[in-house]
């Protein structure tokens, strides 16, 4: 991966964070695939920027706060690695949560395509609940 695509995902974690939705089709390819894990209410597998908008939505019907804090991108080959925090406070019960994540970024001609994402859902489902995460 070179530097232009780190810097492509670097504008594509920002437009997350400020939550900008109308934003989304110029940072990713209108076919992305999207798969967070299922054990979360905006898990599962979405498909293009209509799909992540969705995702979005879910996110912030359940969670105060933003979907990721990337704090490295690292250059994998042909996928860039991102590590970073997932921080927020559920909306139904003011119960915080902190997990790291890692997501795995493929992209096509520079352009975002794919995106796995992997983090421990167990302190999310809790801070959901209305748990205290252990």
């Amino acid at each position: 991966m070179a530097a232009e695509d780190i810097k492509t995902l670097r504008a594509t974690y920002s437009a997350f964070q400020r939550s900008e939705g109308e934003e989304l089709p110029e940072h990713v390819a209108h076919d992305i695939e999207w798969n967070l894990p299922e054990a979360v209410p905006w898990g599962g597998t979405h498909h293009g920027p209509a799909g992540i908008q969705a995702f979005l939505e879910i996110f912030h019907e359940h969670v105060e706060g933003s979907w990721a804090d990337p704090d490295e991108f690292l250059d994998a080959g042909d996928r860039v690695v991102v590590l970073g925090r997932m921080r927020g406070r559920s909306k139904a019960h003011g119960t915080g949560f902190e997990v790291a994540f890692a997501h795995v970024w493929g992209l096509t001609d520079g352009v975002p395509s794919s995106m796995r994402s992997y983090f421990d859902t167990a302190p999310v489902m809790a801070a959901l609940r209305g748990e205290e995460p252990s």
